[in-house]
């Protein structure tokens, strides 16, 4: 099978027709059968990245999910080329077209600015989780400075007390002094319970930010992806021209069955077979026309004299 035949088969044609086709309509058949590979690998390879890499699926499932997406793709671009050239089919064919663009290309974006996701993701957590452990560790603050001053008041008033300069303002360790002192020395271990608080939660936010490096990609998904891809273009101007190149070039690319269909104009044999169904539609209106005419059966029944 030459390469001719194999893109007519592609496109749904009869190459056995070769010999009875003018060269226009034989260029736009090969033309169509070499589109319509473009959007198929594209989805081929987008599946099967985007099951292995982002759901971490095993490869007999990539595969398989790679071979169903390139099957329909293919089906719907079948379905484009077949269409008749209306402009309300054109344009429903173009928002079709422009719908799996959109899709195939925000997908192949993933795979191309897989660096700049995964940075993205991870500054987004990091930022996340400062954010919940700044609020937990000024509180933690707050309460550290006031058991701090509470213990310190308690324990100058204890030794006060033992002074004699306040309190009973005798000079000795009696049941006064004894009851401040354990006093302050509940508040002291209050205070110390509260700096070892906020010891835990300064480790506890390093653990955070060092299982979120693990993790965060892993537990990703495709909406999460996405969003982190805009927000890294939004952020950085140079990135947002490159994305915005790669996603013109990706979309252009996924539309090209739509714009090849929309720029081959009618050929010689699509007039003689416009022209032959009209024919064949006018002998069927005829012979309707003649049956149901009155004289009809008039002339069987002459015929039959």
């Amino acid at each position: 099978m030459n390469i001719t035949n194999y893109l007519f088969h592609i496109v749904g044609e009869n190459p056995a027709r070769l010999a009875k086709l003018h060269r226009s309509t034989i260029d736009r058949t090969k033309a169509f059968g070499i589109a319509i590979h473009i959007p198929v690998l594209l989805w081929a390879i987008t599946g099967y990245v985007i099951a292995k890499e982002i759901f971490n699926l095993d490869y007999q499932t990539a595969i398989g999910i790679s071979i169903f997406c390139a099957g329909l793709i293919y089906l719907i671009e079948r379905i484009v080329l077949i269409t008749p050239k209306k402009w309300y089919v054109n344009l429903i064919r173009l928002l079709i077209g422009l719908v799996i663009a959109l899709l195939g290309a925000s997908t192949v974006d993933l795979v191309i600015f897989d660096k700049e996701v995964r940075f993205q993701l991870q500054k987004t957590e990091e930022q996340r989780i400062n954010n919940h452990y700044e609020k937990l560790v000024f509180n933690q603050n707050q309460a550290l400075l006031t058991k701090k001053a509470d213990w310190l008041k308690a324990q100058e008033a204890a030794n006060c007390e033992a002074n004699g300069e306040c309190g009973s303002r005798s000079k000795n360790l009696g049941p006064i002094y004894k009851a401040l002192k354990n006093q302050a020395d509940l508040l002291q271990k209050d205070y110390f319970k509260a700096q070892s608080d906020l010891e835990n939660l300064y480790q506890e936010r390093v653990n955070k930010l060092e299982a979120s490096r693990n993790n965060i990609i892993a537990e990703s998904g495709l909406l999460a992806r996405i969003e982190a891809l805009h927000q890294y273009t939004i952020e950085n101007k140079a990135a947002l021209v490159g994305w915005c190149l790669f996603f013109s070039l990706i979309l252009f690319f996924e539309l090209m069955v739509v714009l090849a269909k929309l720029v081959f104009d009618e050929t010689v044999d699509d007039q003689i077979e416009k022209i032959r169904e009209e024919l064949t539609h006018s002998k069927a209106k005829t012979y309707i026309n003649s049956i149901n005419s009155p004289l009809y059966d008039a002339n069987r029944l002459i015929e039959s004299i």
